[in-house]
């Protein structure tokens, strides 16, 4: 089996996202398990809201640009969504529109897609995680039916970047395991 790479990518920025934090674990998890993972931020990528008349003028953003090619580069994607109101975070919806856009690489193609979702509540964001499906559905990516919701979130973590609930660290295992053997099929 090749070792494929892996890009995670939180949903928000904020400062002590817990969405971040399951980004850290999942990939730790992920090469443990003998992927390479790749934690990203999407303050790195700023965008404006999508308009089309701005589209129209100005074109897509370099910054949208720039994240599709690195997203390019990798077999697998884990998209860890914050659960605002039930649905997306503005910043993971408008991040997605963008790339759905003509930027001269089809990312939601050619690559396995896996979605994730952590929250303080005890849902864990599974609301966002429908979604989530979807909308990457309905541009044509290729999902696993794996996916992950951590539910307290506050307290979910343990020091050395693993998942304190025995349950969710099973999902975790499956959720990577899974996605590597697909992934692997990406060249």
């Amino acid at each position: 089996m090749t070792h494929p790479k892996i890009i995670i990518i939180p949903g928000s920025i904020r400062t002590g996202s817990h969405n971040t934090r399951l980004g850290g674990v999942i990939a730790k998890q992920l090469n443990e398990l003998g992927a390479d993972a790749q934690l990203i931020t999407l303050a790195d990528y700023p965008m404006p809201i999508l308009n089309q008349d701005d589209e129209s003028e100005s074109g897509v953003p370099e910054n949208a640009r720039q994240l599709a090619a690195l997203i390019g580069q990798h077999q697998g994607v884990i998209l860890v969504n914050p659960e605002y109101n039930g649905s997306f975070s503005g910043l993971m919806k408008n991040t997605l529109d963008w790339l759905s856009r003509d930027v001269g690489l089809k990312v939601y193609q050619n690559r396995v897609f896996a979605l994730a979702a952590s929250s303080p509540g005890m849902l864990g964001g599974i609301r966002v995680l429908s979604h989530a499906r979807d909308n990457l559905v309905s541009v044509g990516a290729d999902m696993i039916t794996q996916q992950l919701a951590v539910g307290g979130a506050t307290n979910a973590f343990n020091d050395d970047d693993t998942l304190n609930n025995e349950r969710a660290a099973g999902l975790l295992q499956s959720l990577c395991e899974r996605l590597i053997e697909r992934a692997s099929n990406y060249n």
